[in-house]
């Protein structure tokens, strides 16, 4: 096990805000499961044997965004090193600037995919219902892992059916059908059915549209934006003068 509510006091306390804590408790969640009990691991190998684990582990979160689940794992390793219960120091942030920092790397790159998939699967969660009436979360709100992979949201119907929902920022990329029958194959293999598919994007290719008419138990959905106009910040604050001044 690790400690969860401890590192998350002291993160939000010391490091970033709620948003980010609960992205990197999400990573040692799972990467506590992976090593089979993090501070464990920590007491029996020592702190330098965990971080080198985690460069060579290829188990989920590692499997997908390695450099951010590792940025996270040296994290917590810093901090519980220099836990104490009575005292609860504070971890120096200089100590992983050797590190890609989970925050920091989603900004560029591939990450920018990684975040707005996160935003998208934030904002899917919160109207399931819209996206099919009757539809509920399965997986406590977290991304739950099976041998094939990540599950970006694990649902039931109303019938009791899971429904495994796959996220994709912008076009569909050629594999996403493949990926999301991958995760149904997967959750059969366990035991759990019936499964169905939902793969979300913004548009999709022709030959996805067409193959996805030949899959039983698939479906291809799309999102919209919407614009919502706000006042700028010196109106508003022009407004709030005016009123209590």
């Amino acid at each position: 096990m690790y400690k969860s509510r401890e590192f998350r006091e002291f993160f939000v306390r010391e490091v970033g805000g709620p948003s980010a804590a609960y992205k990197y408790n999400s990573y040692l969640r799972r990467i506590d499961q992976a090593i089979g009990g993090l501070d464990e691991a920590i007491a029996r190998d020592g702190p330098e044997a965990v971080i080198l684990w985690g460069r060579s582990c290829v188990e989920p979160p590692f499997d997908v965004y390695a450099s951010d689940a590792r940025s996270v794992l040296k994290r917590y390793v810093n901090f519980a090193v220099d836990f104490d219960p009575a005292a609860s120091p504070i971890t120096p942030a200089t100590e992983l600037s050797d590190e890609t920092d989970l925050i920091s790397d989603v900004e560029a790159g591939s990450g920018l995919a990684f975040r707005l998939e996160r935003e998208m699967q934030a904002a899917v969660r919160r109207q399931l219902a819209a996206l099919e009436p009757g539809l509920v979360e399965a997986d406590g709100g977290f991304e739950m892992s099976v041998e094939t992979g990540r599950i970006d949201i694990l649902a039931k119907d109303v019938a009791g059916g899971f429904v495994v929902i796959e996220l994709k920022a912008g076009l569909c990329p050629s594999g996403a059908i493949e990926q999301a029958l991958g995760y149904v194959q997967s959750l059969i293999d366990e035991g759990r059915h019936p499964v169905r598919a939902i793969v979300i994007a913004s548009e999709f290719p022709a030959r996805l549209r067409a193959a996805a008419k030949r899959i039983p138990d698939l479906r291809l959905a799309r999102y919209e934006f919407a614009l919502k106009f706000l006042p700028a910040e010196e109106n508003k604050t022009s407004g709030e003068e005016q009123k209590y001044g």
